[in-house]
Protein backbone atom coordinates (compact mmCIF):
# COMPACT_ATOMS: atom_id res chain seq x y z
CA UNK A 1 0.00 0.00 0.00
CA UNK A 2 0.95 3.49 -0.85
CA UNK A 3 0.70 4.40 2.94
CA UNK A 4 1.82 2.13 4.19
CA UNK A 5 5.26 1.78 6.73
CA UNK A 6 7.65 -0.40 7.87
CA UNK A 7 8.39 2.11 11.20
CA UNK A 8 7.28 0.22 14.30
CA UNK A 9 5.30 2.74 17.13
CA UNK A 10 7.75 3.37 20.14
CA UNK A 11 6.37 3.87 23.67
CA UNK A 12 8.62 5.51 26.00
CA UNK A 13 7.43 4.76 30.13
CA UNK A 14 8.90 8.08 31.80
CA UNK A 15 8.00 8.24 35.63
CA UNK A 16 8.77 11.50 37.05
CA UNK A 17 10.28 11.81 40.96
CA UNK A 18 7.56 13.75 43.12
CA UNK A 19 8.95 16.81 44.74
CA UNK A 20 10.16 15.93 48.67
CA UNK A 21 7.76 18.63 49.90
CA UNK A 22 5.01 16.85 48.63
CA UNK A 23 5.75 13.11 50.04
CA UNK A 24 4.30 13.14 53.64
CA UNK A 25 0.42 13.36 53.64
CA UNK A 26 0.06 13.54 57.37
CA UNK A 27 2.14 14.24 60.51
CA UNK A 28 2.92 11.06 62.29
CA UNK A 29 0.16 9.76 65.20
CA UNK A 30 0.84 7.31 67.68
CA UNK A 31 -1.31 4.51 68.52
CA UNK A 32 -1.72 1.53 70.95
CA UNK A 33 0.38 2.74 73.56
CA UNK A 34 1.85 0.91 76.38
CA UNK A 35 4.70 0.73 78.68
CA UNK A 36 6.72 -1.16 76.24
CA UNK A 37 5.19 -0.62 72.90
CA UNK A 38 4.08 2.41 70.86
CA UNK A 39 2.79 1.89 66.94
CA UNK A 40 3.56 4.95 64.95
CA UNK A 41 1.33 5.43 61.91
CA UNK A 42 1.07 8.19 58.71
CA UNK A 43 -0.10 8.60 55.54
CA UNK A 44 2.18 9.68 52.35
CA UNK A 45 0.56 10.83 49.26
CA UNK A 46 2.47 8.79 47.16
CA UNK A 47 3.76 4.80 47.33
CA UNK A 48 6.75 4.72 49.30
CA UNK A 49 8.86 2.23 51.30
CA UNK A 50 8.72 3.39 54.54
CA UNK A 51 10.77 2.83 58.39
CA UNK A 52 10.86 4.33 61.60
CA UNK A 53 14.32 5.91 63.19
CA UNK A 54 13.79 5.62 67.17
CA UNK A 55 16.20 5.20 70.42
CA UNK A 56 16.75 7.52 73.70
CA UNK A 57 19.26 8.84 72.47
CA UNK A 58 18.27 11.47 69.02
CA UNK A 59 22.49 11.17 67.98
CA UNK A 60 22.14 6.98 68.02
CA UNK A 61 18.65 6.25 66.79
CA UNK A 62 17.91 2.79 65.12
CA UNK A 63 15.73 1.76 62.15
CA UNK A 64 12.13 -0.13 62.56
CA UNK A 65 10.32 -1.79 59.59
CA UNK A 66 6.92 -3.52 59.19
CA UNK A 67 7.64 -7.00 57.60
CA UNK A 68 5.30 -9.33 56.35
CA UNK A 69 6.28 -13.18 56.13
CA UNK A 70 9.85 -12.04 55.08
CA UNK A 71 9.25 -8.85 53.00
CA UNK A 72 9.06 -5.26 53.76
CA UNK A 73 6.01 -3.94 53.37
CA UNK A 74 6.08 -1.42 50.53
CA UNK A 75 4.98 0.74 47.85
CA UNK A 76 2.03 1.93 49.83
CA UNK A 77 0.61 4.93 51.13
CA UNK A 78 -0.51 3.63 54.90
CA UNK A 79 2.30 3.14 56.81
CA UNK A 80 2.33 1.18 60.48
CA UNK A 81 5.68 0.28 62.34
CA UNK A 82 4.66 -1.39 65.72
CA UNK A 83 7.99 -0.36 67.85
CA UNK A 84 7.85 -3.18 70.63
CA UNK A 85 10.32 -4.27 73.56
CA UNK A 86 11.01 -0.73 74.54
CA UNK A 87 11.46 0.05 78.34
CA UNK A 88 8.95 1.51 80.54
CA UNK A 89 8.79 5.26 81.55
CA UNK A 90 11.57 6.15 78.98
CA UNK A 91 11.41 8.87 77.07
CA UNK A 92 11.83 8.12 73.05
CA UNK A 93 12.83 9.77 70.21
CA UNK A 94 12.09 9.31 66.54
CA UNK A 95 11.51 10.67 63.58
CA UNK A 96 9.49 8.53 60.26
CA UNK A 97 11.04 8.13 57.28
CA UNK A 98 9.53 7.73 53.57
CA UNK A 99 11.02 6.65 49.99
CA UNK A 100 9.23 7.38 47.23
CA UNK A 101 8.77 4.13 44.64
CA UNK A 102 8.38 5.32 41.24
CA UNK A 103 8.66 1.47 39.82
CA UNK A 104 7.93 -1.46 42.28
CA UNK A 105 8.52 -4.83 39.12
CA UNK A 106 9.93 -8.38 40.29
CA UNK A 107 13.97 -7.34 39.21
CA UNK A 108 13.58 -3.73 39.24
CA UNK A 109 13.20 -1.01 41.27
CA UNK A 110 13.27 2.97 41.12
CA UNK A 111 13.11 5.49 43.90
CA UNK A 112 12.22 9.16 44.35
CA UNK A 113 13.58 11.70 46.99
CA UNK A 114 13.79 10.42 51.00
CA UNK A 115 12.11 12.29 53.43
CA UNK A 116 12.45 12.68 56.75
CA UNK A 117 10.56 14.41 59.66
CA UNK A 118 11.77 16.26 62.04
CA UNK A 119 12.47 14.56 65.24
CA UNK A 120 9.64 14.04 67.72
CA UNK A 121 9.37 12.30 71.24
CA UNK A 122 6.90 10.24 73.46
CA UNK A 123 7.54 8.47 76.84
CA UNK A 124 6.47 5.04 77.17
CA UNK A 125 4.00 4.21 80.62
CA UNK A 126 5.05 2.22 83.54
CA UNK A 127 3.41 0.19 86.03
CA UNK A 128 4.48 2.90 88.79
CA UNK A 129 2.46 5.84 86.80
CA UNK A 130 0.00 7.33 89.54
CA UNK A 131 -0.84 10.89 87.48
CA UNK A 132 -2.21 11.74 84.06
CA UNK A 133 -4.51 13.85 82.35
CA UNK A 134 -6.76 12.02 79.47
CA UNK A 135 -9.24 14.23 76.80
CA UNK A 136 -12.23 12.15 75.57
CA UNK A 137 -14.15 13.42 73.12
CA UNK A 138 -17.55 11.77 71.93
CA UNK A 139 -20.01 12.79 68.90
CA UNK A 140 -17.94 15.28 67.36
CA UNK A 141 -19.71 14.49 63.74
CA UNK A 142 -16.87 16.21 61.52
CA UNK A 143 -17.90 19.40 62.91
CA UNK A 144 -14.40 20.47 62.99
CA UNK A 145 -15.07 24.08 64.33
CA UNK A 146 -16.84 22.49 67.13
CA UNK A 147 -14.04 20.24 67.89
CA UNK A 148 -11.27 23.29 67.46
CA UNK A 149 -13.33 25.43 70.29
CA UNK A 150 -13.30 22.60 72.77
CA UNK A 151 -9.72 21.21 72.50
CA UNK A 152 -9.06 25.19 73.13
CA UNK A 153 -10.44 25.04 76.62
CA UNK A 154 -7.91 21.63 77.38
CA UNK A 155 -4.83 21.71 74.97
CA UNK A 156 -2.79 24.29 77.59
CA UNK A 157 -2.05 21.77 80.34
CA UNK A 158 -0.04 18.57 79.26
CA UNK A 159 -2.48 15.60 78.48
CA UNK A 160 -1.14 12.15 78.00
CA UNK A 161 -3.57 10.40 75.76
CA UNK A 162 -6.58 11.73 73.79
CA UNK A 163 -9.74 8.68 73.42
CA UNK A 164 -12.29 10.10 70.53
CA UNK A 165 -15.16 7.48 71.80
CA UNK A 166 -16.92 7.17 68.78
CA UNK A 167 -18.88 9.14 65.82
CA UNK A 168 -16.38 11.45 65.61
CA UNK A 169 -15.62 10.14 61.74
CA UNK A 170 -19.28 9.91 61.43
CA UNK A 171 -20.48 8.30 57.71
CA UNK A 172 -17.38 7.23 56.11
CA UNK A 173 -18.13 7.11 52.52
CA UNK A 174 -14.81 8.29 51.01
CA UNK A 175 -11.43 8.30 51.61
CA UNK A 176 -11.70 11.62 52.14
CA UNK A 177 -13.76 11.33 55.00
CA UNK A 178 -11.05 9.63 56.75
CA UNK A 179 -8.59 11.79 55.15
CA UNK A 180 -9.85 14.95 56.07
CA UNK A 181 -10.34 13.99 59.74
CA UNK A 182 -7.42 12.95 60.52
CA UNK A 183 -5.62 16.48 59.05
CA UNK A 184 -8.00 18.04 61.37
CA UNK A 185 -7.36 15.90 64.22
CA UNK A 186 -4.02 14.90 64.55
CA UNK A 187 -1.69 18.27 64.30
CA UNK A 188 -4.08 19.61 67.08
CA UNK A 189 -3.89 16.74 69.13
CA UNK A 190 -0.29 16.91 68.40
CA UNK A 191 -0.41 13.24 67.65
CA UNK A 192 3.17 12.86 66.81
CA UNK A 193 4.32 13.36 70.53
CA UNK A 194 0.66 11.92 72.25
CA UNK A 195 -0.82 8.82 71.42
CA UNK A 196 -4.59 8.86 70.74
CA UNK A 197 -7.11 5.91 70.90
CA UNK A 198 -10.66 5.58 68.87
CA UNK A 199 -13.41 4.09 69.54
CA UNK A 200 -16.06 3.23 66.95
CA UNK A 201 -19.25 4.37 67.46
CA UNK A 202 -22.46 3.42 65.33
CA UNK A 203 -22.03 6.37 62.40
CA UNK A 204 -18.51 4.79 61.94
CA UNK A 205 -19.90 1.00 61.14
CA UNK A 206 -21.95 3.25 57.88
CA UNK A 207 -20.98 4.08 54.95
CA UNK A 208 -18.84 2.41 51.03
CA UNK A 209 -15.26 3.17 53.22
CA UNK A 210 -16.04 2.00 56.38
CA UNK A 211 -14.64 -0.86 56.21
CA UNK A 212 -11.55 0.29 55.49
CA UNK A 213 -11.35 2.75 58.52
CA UNK A 214 -9.19 0.82 60.56
CA UNK A 215 -6.65 0.61 58.11
CA UNK A 216 -5.88 4.28 59.40
CA UNK A 217 -6.17 3.77 62.75
CA UNK A 218 -4.75 1.48 65.32
CA UNK A 219 -6.19 -1.21 67.04
CA UNK A 220 -5.10 -2.78 70.44
CA UNK A 221 -4.78 -6.86 70.09
CA UNK A 222 -6.28 -6.06 66.62
CA UNK A 223 -10.06 -5.68 67.78
CA UNK A 224 -12.23 -3.31 68.03
CA UNK A 225 -12.58 -3.16 71.94
CA UNK A 226 -9.97 -4.05 74.30
CA UNK A 227 -8.41 -3.00 77.81
CA UNK A 228 -5.15 -1.39 78.93
CA UNK A 229 -3.17 -0.43 81.77
CA UNK A 230 -2.56 3.55 82.93
CA UNK A 231 0.02 2.96 85.58
CA UNK A 232 -2.53 1.72 88.09
CA UNK A 233 -5.46 2.48 86.28
CA UNK A 234 -7.50 -0.05 84.14
CA UNK A 235 -9.46 1.07 81.53
CA UNK A 236 -11.83 -1.03 79.32
CA UNK A 237 -13.44 0.28 76.16
CA UNK A 238 -15.97 -2.13 74.29
CA UNK A 239 -17.75 -1.45 70.86
CA UNK A 240 -21.89 -1.74 71.24
CA UNK A 241 -21.66 -1.64 67.24
CA UNK A 242 -24.90 -0.13 65.22
CA UNK A 243 -28.15 1.01 67.26
CA UNK A 244 -30.71 -0.89 65.21
CA UNK A 245 -31.15 -4.64 65.15
CA UNK A 246 -29.29 -6.58 62.64
CA UNK A 247 -32.49 -7.85 60.69
CA UNK A 248 -33.49 -4.06 60.01
CA UNK A 249 -33.80 -3.58 55.96
CA UNK A 250 -31.29 -0.23 55.91
CA UNK A 251 -28.91 -3.15 56.45
CA UNK A 252 -29.16 -5.56 53.56
CA UNK A 253 -28.47 -8.49 55.51
CA UNK A 254 -24.90 -7.70 55.96
CA UNK A 255 -24.76 -6.76 59.79
CA UNK A 256 -24.22 -9.56 62.65
CA UNK A 257 -23.19 -7.27 65.63
CA UNK A 258 -25.13 -10.20 68.03
CA UNK A 259 -22.04 -12.38 67.90
CA UNK A 260 -19.88 -9.06 68.27
CA UNK A 261 -21.71 -8.11 71.59
CA UNK A 262 -21.62 -11.81 72.50
CA UNK A 263 -17.94 -11.65 72.13
CA UNK A 264 -17.43 -8.84 74.09
CA UNK A 265 -19.70 -10.62 76.80
CA UNK A 266 -17.13 -12.86 77.42
CA UNK A 267 -14.34 -10.59 76.91
CA UNK A 268 -15.83 -8.71 79.59
CA UNK A 269 -15.92 -11.84 81.77
CA UNK A 270 -12.14 -12.62 80.85
CA UNK A 271 -10.92 -9.25 82.25
CA UNK A 272 -12.82 -8.74 85.10
CA UNK A 273 -11.27 -11.76 86.54
CA UNK A 274 -7.72 -10.93 85.18
CA UNK A 275 -4.72 -9.78 87.80
CA UNK A 276 -4.24 -6.45 85.21
CA UNK A 277 -7.94 -5.83 86.62
CA UNK A 278 -7.87 -7.23 90.16
CA UNK A 279 -4.46 -4.81 90.80
CA UNK A 280 -5.60 -1.37 89.34
CA UNK A 281 -6.37 1.19 92.28
CA UNK A 282 -8.84 2.57 89.51
CA UNK A 283 -10.86 1.05 86.88
CA UNK A 284 -12.21 3.03 84.10
CA UNK A 285 -15.45 1.66 81.12
CA UNK A 286 -15.67 3.32 77.88
CA UNK A 287 -17.81 3.06 75.26
CA UNK A 288 -20.15 4.79 72.75
CA UNK A 289 -23.79 3.76 73.44
CA UNK A 290 -24.97 4.11 77.03
CA UNK A 291 -26.31 0.77 78.28
CA UNK A 292 -27.73 2.28 81.80
CA UNK A 293 -30.99 4.76 81.92
CA UNK A 294 -32.17 4.00 78.28
CA UNK A 295 -36.19 3.61 77.98
CA UNK A 296 -37.09 0.30 78.29
CA UNK A 297 -39.15 -0.06 74.80
CA UNK A 298 -35.75 1.09 72.93
CA UNK A 299 -33.44 -1.36 71.03
CA UNK A 300 -30.50 -1.69 73.67
CA UNK A 301 -28.93 -5.15 73.14
CA UNK A 302 -25.52 -4.36 74.86
CA UNK A 303 -27.93 -3.50 78.10
CA UNK A 304 -29.07 -6.89 77.85
CA UNK A 305 -25.99 -8.95 77.01
CA UNK A 306 -23.24 -7.21 79.38
CA UNK A 307 -25.57 -5.59 82.33
CA UNK A 308 -25.72 -9.29 83.88
CA UNK A 309 -22.16 -9.12 83.64
CA UNK A 310 -21.04 -5.74 85.20
CA UNK A 311 -23.43 -6.39 87.86
CA UNK A 312 -20.88 -5.93 90.39
CA UNK A 313 -17.86 -4.80 88.68
CA UNK A 314 -15.94 -2.22 90.67
CA UNK A 315 -15.34 0.35 88.21
CA UNK A 316 -14.97 3.81 89.02
CA UNK A 317 -17.17 5.13 86.03
CA UNK A 318 -18.34 4.85 82.73
CA UNK A 319 -18.07 7.66 79.87
CA UNK A 320 -20.86 7.27 77.11
CA UNK A 321 -22.15 9.73 74.40
CA UNK A 322 -24.40 8.78 71.44
CA UNK A 323 -27.50 10.93 72.88
CA UNK A 324 -26.18 13.90 72.37
CA UNK A 325 -27.53 15.00 75.56
CA UNK A 326 -25.53 15.75 78.55
CA UNK A 327 -26.52 13.39 80.99
CA UNK A 328 -25.04 12.55 84.79
CA UNK A 329 -26.31 8.70 85.88
CA UNK A 330 -25.61 8.87 89.65
CA UNK A 331 -24.44 5.33 91.25
CA UNK A 332 -27.47 3.10 91.79
CA UNK A 333 -30.17 5.47 89.97
CA UNK A 334 -31.16 3.01 87.79
CA UNK A 335 -29.28 0.18 89.28
CA UNK A 336 -25.74 1.48 87.67
CA UNK A 337 -23.43 0.07 89.77
CA UNK A 338 -21.57 2.68 88.98
CA UNK A 339 -21.71 6.69 87.97
CA UNK A 340 -22.63 6.88 83.88
CA UNK A 341 -21.18 10.28 82.43
CA UNK A 342 -22.86 10.97 79.18
CA UNK A 343 -21.20 13.51 76.74
CA UNK A 344 -23.16 16.10 74.63
CA UNK A 345 -23.70 16.34 71.16
CA UNK A 346 -22.04 17.89 67.69
CA UNK A 347 -23.37 21.54 68.57
CA UNK A 348 -22.77 24.46 69.95
CA UNK A 349 -22.83 25.25 72.79
CA UNK A 350 -24.08 21.14 73.53
CA UNK A 351 -21.13 19.58 72.56
CA UNK A 352 -18.67 18.22 75.64
CA UNK A 353 -15.43 17.52 76.07
CA UNK A 354 -13.86 15.34 79.18
CA UNK A 355 -10.88 15.42 81.13
CA UNK A 356 -10.28 12.40 83.22
CA UNK A 357 -7.23 13.34 85.69
CA UNK A 358 -5.62 11.18 88.33
CA UNK A 359 -3.41 12.99 91.25
CA UNK A 360 -1.91 10.28 93.25
CA UNK A 361 -5.20 8.53 94.84
CA UNK A 362 -7.87 11.35 93.53
CA UNK A 363 -9.50 11.09 90.48
CA UNK A 364 -11.27 13.92 88.70
CA UNK A 365 -13.45 14.50 86.23
CA UNK A 366 -14.59 17.62 84.14
CA UNK A 367 -17.47 17.93 81.96
CA UNK A 368 -16.49 21.18 79.55
CA UNK A 369 -19.52 22.27 76.82
CA UNK A 370 -18.58 24.66 73.63
CA UNK A 371 -18.99 27.79 75.81
CA UNK A 372 -16.51 26.86 78.10
CA UNK A 373 -18.70 26.51 80.92
CA UNK A 374 -17.78 23.43 83.50
CA UNK A 375 -20.95 21.00 83.16
CA UNK A 376 -19.26 18.92 86.09
CA UNK A 377 -16.16 19.03 88.22
CA UNK A 378 -16.38 16.27 90.33
CA UNK A 379 -13.92 13.71 92.37
CA UNK A 380 -14.83 10.76 91.80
Amino acid sequence: EEVASDHRPLFVDVRLKTAASEVMRTIPYLQNPGKDEMTVMWLTNVPTRSWVEYGTDPAKMQRARTMLEGVMVANNKIHRVHLKNLQPATKYYYRVVSQEITRYSSYYKEFGDTVRTDIKSFTTWSDQKRDFRVIVYNDLHSNMPLFNTLHSYVEDEPYDLVVFNGDCFDDVETEADILNRLLAYTPRIKSDEVPSIFIRGNHETRGEYSLQLWNYLGRMGGRSYSAFSLGDTRFVLLDCGEDKPDDHWVYYDMNDFTQHRLNQASFLQEELQSDAFARASRRILIHHIPIYGVNPESFSPCSDLWIPVLKEAPFDLSLNGHTHRFRVIEKDEVDNPFPVIIGGSNRNPDGTVMVLEKKGKTLTLQVINADGEKLLERKM
